[in-house]
C-alpha cells in the first residue's frame, strides 16, 4: 500500500487506499527544525488515513522546501522510513508532485498558487526550471501571504493616516484584533496569509482591488519566466477567477495527492529515494526505534565548541513543540476523559520508569499546591529510591504492588518514550483490567501500547542518541503540564488566569493570594487582605464573597452548590 503525503506550509494532506485525511502543516524543510515538524505533520495524517489497512509498503511525499534543501529531504526520508515502518520512501518538492498531478505526468508548467507562490516547468528531458518560490519575505508574489500582508499594510496605512480609507482596516480589526496586536501576533507565512480571503472578498474596495489586480500581474509573470508549454494552476488560490485573468491555463487534470501516484521519468530526477536496509527491515526491537537513533550531521559533535553544543542542543528542544502542537487533539481527548473521571471522584495517576516515572511524579507533586488537590500521584518504577538514583532493572518488569489502589474510577497516564517500556506497559495493562481509563504518552510511532488513548510525540533521534531524557522529556513534560493544568481548570480549580484553589503554604504563596483576590475580585490591597483572612486563606471562597457580596460561610456554601467553581457560584447569586 502507498501513503501519498503532499506537505504544504499551512496544511498536510495524505491518501491511502482512496482515503484521504488533512492537518496541520510546517513551515518547510529548510526552516530551522523543520524535518522534526515535516515529519510530526505527516505522521499526524498518516495515522487518520491508516485505517485497518496495516502498516504501508512506501511513502511518496511532495514537501515544502525539498529542492532548495536535499539534505533535509534526504533526512526527512531516513527519518520516516523508522516512524512509518516503510520499505521505502521518495521525497521531492510538493511543487513536483503538484506538477505531476496537474499535467497528467507530462511536461509543462503548472502555477503553484496558495500560501506562496512558485511555478515550476519541467521539460521531456527531465529538464527542472523554477521561478519564484523564495518564500514570505523574498518572494512569493501573489500568493495568499503576499496578498494578506499587502491588505495589512494598505489597512495600517488607513489607520495611521498615510494612505486612503478602507474596509480592509474594519475587516483585519474584525480577524486580528486591535493593530497594535499584529506585529507581535502575525510572524510567519501562514499567519498573514489568513487575511487573504478578506482582501479578495472586498468588492468594490480600491485598496483591495488594487492587490488583486497586482497579484495576477505577478502570478501571470511568474507563470511566463518559468518557461513555455501548457500552463496549469493548482493550489489554494487556483479556483480564485480574478488571480487567473491574466493566464493562458488548460485545466488542471488532478491534485498534488493524485500526483504522487503519477510521477514519470520526467521528474526521476528530482526525487530522492531512500530503502531501508534489510537489518532495519528486519529488526524489531529497541535499535529500530526514532529514538535510538543518531542524528545526522552530527559526527563532530564532541570536536565542536561548547557554545555550538549548547545551541544545538537548545535548537533541538525547541523541535519538541512541533511534536507537542500535532498532537493537540490527541491532548484534549485525553483531557477530556480524565476531567470526567476526576469530576466523579476518581483520580489521576502517572506511571514510568527513569526520566518519565521522574516528570510524572513531579508534575504529580506540584498539582498539589498549585490545585488544593491530593487527587494526583505518580508512581515510578523502582519507587521513591528512583527519583535520585537509576534502580537497575526496576523499568524490566511491572511491580502490582505499586497500584494495589487503582479502580475503575481512575485514569491512569504511562509515558513511555520507546512505547515499550514493561513497567509502563504493565502498568497500562493492570490498570485496563480494574477498568480505569489508560492513556500513553510515547515518542515512537506505530508501536501496540495497551491504552483507550495514545499521544504520540514523535521528536526522533536525540543530540545524543538515544538519551530521551533530552527532546523527548521536553514533549513529555509539557503533555504533562497541558493534561494537568486543563484538566484542573475544567473541574474549578481556576477563575480566569488564577489559580483560585492555591494552598498558602509559605509567604511567597500568601503574597500570591493576596495578589489574585485583589485582581480577581478588582478590590483593593486591604480589602483583598481582609476577605482572604475571613475566609480561611482560601482565594475562591474570598473572590466569590467579594464579587457577590456575601459572608465567607455564604460565599462557601455556593462553591459547594457550584461543584466548585466559581463563576457558576457568582452566577447563581
Amino acid at each position: 500500500m502507498i501513503l501519498a503525503v503532499d506537505l504544504g506550509k499551512t496544511c498536510c494532506r495524505a491518501a491511502a487506499r482512496g482515503r484521504r485525511a488533512e492537518g496541520a502543516g510546517a513551515p518547510g524543510l529548510a526552516a530551522p527544525g523543520g524535518v522534526r515538524a515535516a515529519e510530526a505533520a505527516i505522521l499526524a495524517v498518516a495515522g487518520k488515513v491508516a485505517g485497518d489497512f496495516g502498516p504501508f509498503d512506501e511513502a511518496i511525499v511532495g514537501a515544502a522546501g525539498a529542492l532548495a534543501a536535499p539534505d533535509a529531504a534526504r533526512a526527512l526520508g531516513t527519518a520516516l522510513l523508522a516512524s512509518l515502518r516503510v520499505g521505502r520512501i521518495a521525497v521531492t518538492s510538493d511543487a513536483v508532485i503538484a506538477h505531476a498531478g496537474a499535467l497528467d505526468g507530462e511536461p509543462g508548467v503548472v502555477l503553484v498558487a496558495g500560501t506562496g507562490v512558485v511555478a515550476l516547468a519541467i521539460d521531456a528531458d527531465g529538464a527542472l526550471r523554477t521561478a519564484d518560490g523564495w518564500g514570505p519575505w523574498l518572494g512569493d508574489e501573489g500568493g495568499g501571504a503576499w496578498i494578506g500582508a499587502a491588505g495589512l499594510r494598505a489597512a495600517l496605512r488607513a489607520h495611521d493616516g498615510r494612505g486612503p480609507s478602507t474596509t480592509l482596516l474594519d475587516a483585519a480589526r474584525a480577524r486580528f484584533g486591535t493593530p497594535e496586536t499584529w506585529p507581535a501576533r502575525l510572524t510567519d507565512a501562514a499567519a498573514l496569509a489568513r487575511f487573504a480571503p478578506d482582501v479578495l472578498a472586498a468588492d468594490g474596495d480600491a485598496a483591495a482591488l488594487a492587490i488583486v489586480s497586482a497579484a495576477a500581474e505577478a502570478l501571470a509573470a511568474t507563470a511566463r519566466a518559468a518557461g513555455p508549454g501548457p500552463v496549469a494552476m493548482v493550489g489554494g488560490l487556483a479556483a480564485v477567477p480574478a488571480l487567473r485573468k491574466q493566464l493562458d491555463l488548460i485545466p488542471a487534470a488532478g491534485d498534488a495527492l493524485d500526483g504522487a501516484l503519477r510521477l514519470g521519468t520526467i521528474h526521476e530526477p528530482h526525487l530522492i529515494r531512500v530503502h531501508a536496509t534489510p537489518n532495519v527491515l528486519a529488526a524489531q526491537g529497541l535499535d529500530a526505534l526514532a529514538t535510538e537513533q543518531a542524528r545526522p550531521g552530527l559526527d563532530d559533535l564532541d570536536a565542536r565548541p561548547i557554545a555550538e553544543v549548547v545551541a544545538v542542543l537548545v535548537a533541538a528542544e525547541g523541535e519538541a513543540h512541533g511534536a507537542v502542537a500535532a498532537a493537540v487533539p490527541q491532548i484534549a481527548s485525553a483531557a477530556e476523559g480524565i476531567a470526567a473521571r476526576l469530576e466523579r471522584g476518581g483520580r489521576l495517576v502517572y506511571a514510568g520508569a527513569g526520566t518519565p516515572g521522574r516528570l510524572g511524579v513531579l508534575d504529580a507533586a506540584e498539582c498539589g499546591p498549585t490545585f488544593g488537590t491530593d487527587r494526583v500521584r505518580g508512581v515510578i518504577a523502582g519507587g521513591a529510591a528512583a527519583l535520585t538514583e537509576a534502580i537497575e532493572g526496576a523499568e524490566d518488569a511491572f511491580e502490582p504492588a505499586d497500584l494495589t489502589d487503582l479502580t475503575g474510577a481512575d485514569a491512569l497516564v504511562g509515558i513511555t518514550a520507546s512505547g515499550r517500556t514493561p513497567y509502563v506497559l504493565g502498568a497500562l495493562e493492570h490498570a485496563r483490567g480494574v477498568g480505569a481509563l489508560t492513556v500513553a504518552i510515547v515518542n515512537n510511532t506505530g508501536g501496540e501500547v495497551p491504552a483507550d488513548l495514545v499521544i504520540e510525540l514523535p521528536t526522533g533521534p536525540e543530540v545524543l542518541a538515544g538519551s530521551t531524557r533530552l527532546t523527548a522529556g521536553t514533549a513529555q513534560k509539557v503533555v504533562l503540564n497541558a493534561l494537568s493544568t486543563s484538566v484542573m481548570i475544567a473541574l474549578g480549580k481556576a477563575y480566569g488566569p488564577w489559580m483560585v484553589d492555591l494552598r498558602a503554604t509559605n509567604a511567597k504563596v500568601r503574597r500570591r493570594a493576596v495578589r489574585i483576590v485583589r485582581d480577581a475580585a478588582g478590590v483593593d490591597e486591604a480589602t483583598a487582605t481582609a476577605a482572604l483572612d475571613a475566609a480561611g486563606g482560601h482565594a475562591k471562597t474570598a473572590i466569590v464573597a467579594l464579587v457577590t457580596g456575601v459572608d465567607a460561610t455564604e460565599a462557601a456554601t455556593r462553591l459547594d452548590r457550584a461543584r466548585g467553581r466559581a463563576r457558576e457560584a457568582m452566577a447563581g447569586s
